[in-house]
């Protein structure tokens, strides 16, 4: 599960991107992504150049649910996370802008990184002061805190679970800050050879270099 436009400043960016008159959403933003779309802290980025024409990054934290449940209320949600990690949702922004829907734009096969590891919630605080960021090619485009989240932790869980029941091991991404390549003018999408660091104090980071595979004649 991913939320979107959960970060006021990267809500506005996105709104210039896609033309929407409301940046700032009035309830949590859900989405889906393949499972398949999912690789390791430091994989290699391998997309096909024809779906790499708007390779975008997206630094976000990583909520690992650890305990089933459905229809959660919002003040007992945080006691069904098992921990947090970092995640890099990878987004094909041309995929994303023509068919509307984000499902097709976020699950390039094996361009999603997230680790290195699972920290405990007790690891992580003070949770709303831990930075979060992505770099590419060591120039800095995403830097926030955690506590600059529209919807909490608590709430997300809350509204995915009011409809879909959580099982352990389920992984919600909980949005972005604003600094992705589209939020740029002119947008400064990702390339061949670029390598993309994204981190969150007091998880680690993921080191991913990317790969545009030309089709074979």
């Amino acid at each position: 599960f991913c939320l979107g436009k959960n970060y006021r400043a990267h809500a506005e960016e996105f709104a210039r991107f896609s033309g929407e008159a409301q940046a700032v959403p009035p309830a949590p933003v859900v989405f889906t992504k393949a499972v398949d779309a999912l690789c390791g802290p430091s994989d290699l980025l391998a997309v096909p150049a024809d779906l790499a024409g708007g390779l975008d990054y997206e630094a976000e934290l990583a909520v690992v649910i650890g305990r089933a449940g459905q229809a959660v209320p919002p003040d007992e949600a945080l006691g069904y996370v098992a921990g947090y990690s970092v995640l890099n949702d990878t987004t094909a922004r041309d995929l994303q802008r023509t068919h509307a829907q984000w499902y097709l734009g976020k699950s390039l096969p094996g361009a999603t990184p997230w680790g290195p590891c699972i920290v405990t919630p007790d690891e992580l605080e003070p949770f709303a002061e831990r930075r979060i960021g992505a770099e590419v090619n060591g120039d800095r485009r995403q830097d926030a805190v955690l506590g600059q989240m529209i919807f909490t932790v608590a709430d997300a869980i809350a509204s995915i679970s009011r409809v879909v029941a959580l099982l352990p091991g389920d992984v919600i991404a909980m949005g972005t800050p604003s600094g992705v390549g589209v939020g740029y003018d002119p947008p400064r999408f990702l390339g061949d050879g670029d390598e993309v660091r994204c981190w969150i104090e007091g998880i680690g980071e993921l080191r991913n270099r990317v790969a545009v595979r030309q089709a074979v004649a």
